[in-house]
């Protein structure tokens, strides 16, 4: 077998009618440093980008890992949604941004 290098998601590029709003929004919520259009954190770098928004829903939607899940349910009581997945190894909270982005804060088992 062919052994490839690690990848890492190192940035995410959000298309939205207006960037420096989008990127507010996202920083109010997440306890993120919002410079522009841009938030930055430990290991995370948003771009919120001129465009037409994605309003895929569910069909696209990227995640935050958290450590237990304990710190998903203090992220859903902080951000005001229900968790929406309680499964064996998997327990998340869904939020849905003001263009119809959907991002999850997560823990996962495996």
């Amino acid at each position: 077998m062919n052994t490839l290098p690690a990848l890492w998601l190192d940035h995410l590029n959000i298309p939205t009618n207006d960037p420096e709003v989008l990127a507010q929004w996202y920083a109010e919520r997440l306890n993120l440093e919002c410079r522009g259009n841009v938030l930055v954190g430990p290991g995370i770098s948003i771009f919120f980008k001129k465009g037409n928004p994605l309003q895929a829903g569910d069909a696209f939607h990227f995640g935050f890992r958290v450590e237990s899940k304990s710190a998903v349910e203090a992220w859903a009581q902080h951000l005001g949604v229900p968790v929406a997945f309680d499964e064996h190894n998997f327990f998340a909270a869904r939020i849905a941004d003001p263009d119809g982005n959907i991002f999850e804060i997560y823990w996962d088992e495996l």
